[in-house]
C-alpha cells in the first residue's frame, strides 16, 4: 500500500496517490505539492473580474454602511451600477432574457456577497451590510493579493458551487479544481478545445463517470458550467473562450491560460 501511495499515476500527470490526496483536500496547506505563489502586482490582478466586482463593492462599503432591502438584499441601483462598469457581462442579462431587477438576477455579485460574508470580509447587521475591521485594514494597505487569496480560497472550499445549478452530481468540477487549473496552465500556453481538459479531468476522476446515473455529456456541461464559466474564467484564470455551432449544446469552446494563472503558479 505505501508503494502504491507513492507510485506516480499517469493518469494524474504523474502525481502520486499520496499528492493527489493533498491537492484535492489540503490545496492550500504548505505541503500541498501544487504552490499557489502571491501575486505582488495588482495591475495583474485587476485582470481578474470577481476581483474587480469585489473591489468595487467593498470600496462602496468603505465610504458608508449600504442598507439592503427588506428581504436582505443589495439594491437594485447598487448592483446596476456595478454592472455598469462591465468588469464581467452576464449573457442572459446581455441578450435581454434577464433584467436586473433583484440581487439573484446576477449571479456573480450574489455570490461574491455570500463568499465575502464566509470570508469574514463583510458582515450583516440591522439589514445594512458593512466591512469587517479586517477587511478595512486589506483595503487601507491596498492589499489586494490577500483580498484576492482569500476570496479563492472561500470560494473555493467553503462555498458550494452547485448552489447556483441544478446538476444532480455536487462535487463534479469544484473536487479537484486546484488539479484542473495546474492542467490548464501545463497544457494551455495555445487554445485547446475545451472537450481536451475536460477529458483530462474524467481521466483523473473517473468515479463521477462511473457513478453517473444520466448521460456522460450532462456530467461534462457540470464541469463546463462550474469550473470554466462560473469559476475560471470569473477569476481571470482563462480566456479566448470562442462559442462554434448552431445552438447551446452544440458549442466547441476553445480556451487558453492567462498571464494571471501562469503567474499563479510560476516557480
Amino acid at each position: 500500500m505505501l508503494d502504491y501511495n507513492n507510485t506516480p499515476l499517469a493518469d494524474c500527470d504523474g502525481f502520486t496517490p499520496l499528492q493527489m490526496h493533498k491537492i484535492i483536500y489540503f490545496p492550500f496547506e504548505n505541503d500541498c505539492p501544487i504552490k499557489i505563489n502571491r501575486i505582488k502586482e495588482n495591475q495583474l490582478l485587476n485582470e481578474s473580474p470577481i476581483l474587480n466586482v469585489v473591489i468595487e463593492l467593498l470600496s462602496k462599503l468603505s465610504e458608508t454602511d449600504l442598507k439592503l432591502t427588506p428581504k436582505g438584499n443589495l439594491p437594485r441601483p447598487l448592483m446596476k451600477d456595478i454592472y455598469s462598469k462591465h468588469y464581467l457581462l452576464d449573457r442572459w442579462i446581455e441578450n435581454g432574457i434577464i433584467k436586473i431587477h433583484a440581487e439573484y438576477d446576477w449571479l456573480i455579485l450574489h455570490n461574491v456577497k455570500i463568499v465575502l460574508t464566509q470570508a469574514g470580509l463583510i458582515k450583516k447587521k440591522n439589514n445594512y451590510l458593512s466591512l469587517t475591521k479586517k477587511c478595512k485594514t486589506l483595503l487601507m494597505d491596498d492589499n489586494y493579493w490577500k483580498i484576492f487569496y482569500q476570496l479563492l480560497k472561500t470560494f473555493t472550499l467553503d462555498f458550494n458551487w452547485s448552489y447556483n445549478d441544478g446538476f444532480d452530481n455536487v462535487e463534479v468540477g469544484q473536487i479537484g479544481f486546484l488539479y484542473s487549473l495546474y492542467i490548464i496552465n501545463k497544457y494551455g500556453a495555445e487554445e485547446r478545445e475545451l472537450k481536451y481538459f475536460t477529458d483530462l479531468y474524467f481521466l483523473t476522476f473517473p468515479i463521477f463517470l462511473e457513478n453517473a446515473e444520466g448521460e456522460a455529456s450532462n456530467l461534462s456541461l457540470a464541469f463546463h458550467t462550474r469550473f470554466i464559466e462560473r469559476f475560471a474564467l470569473w477569476f481571470g484564470f482563462i480566456e479566448g473562450e470562442k462559442v462554434k455551432g448552431s445552438n447551446y449544446f452544440d458549442r466547441k469552446i476553445n480556451i487558453k491560460r492567462t498571464k494571471l494563472l501562469e503567474q499563479l503558479f510560476q516557480v
